[in-house]
């Protein structure tokens, strides 16, 4: 992760750009270069701070912005939704998560900070930590 504290700005290699360094966008960048780095995530199966509306098509789509999703690359079938936080984790924080899903309709869903990583899978089942990309398909199929 390149960092210029000097100008608060962190270079997303995803969306390939410079971003503002908040402390959530510190979290979702360490994330995704863990991801990438130590969990086998094709970069291309990741896509960050989209629109719900840009990913998904209908009459009725809420205005907001998932902070990570990961799909199938072959397949393209959204896989985790991961939502970032600055702040500790609250259980009435998935609710947020499972409010975005409804229309993903990903697989598991994840909340995490600086400090933690909550995964569950959409039947409510919930375990810390985020399975390397390979172990993620091969559940999902």
């Amino acid at each position: 992760m390149v960092l210029f504290p000097q100008n608060k700005r962190v270079y997303d290699f995803i969306r390939k750009k410079w971003v503002t360094a908040t402390p959530e966008e510190i979290v979702r960048q360490r994330l995704l270069f863990f991801m990438v780095k130590n969990l086998g995530y094709p970069e291309e199966s990741l896509t960050v701070e989209k629109k719900i509306s840009e990913i998904v098509q209908g009459s009725h789509i809420p205005n907001r912005r998932l902070d990570i999703l990961c799909f199938n690359t072959q397949t393209m079938r959204p896989l985790l939704l991961i939502e970032c936080k600055a702040t500790a984790i609250h259980e009435r924080m998935f609710t947020q998560l499972i409010g975005y899903n409804f229309y993903i309709d990903a697989s598991f869903i994840c909340l995490a900070n600086h400090k933690t990583v909550l995964l569950r899978w959409k039947k409510g089942e919930t375990r810390r930590g985020i399975p390397n990309y390979s172990e993620l398909v091969h559940v999902c199929v």
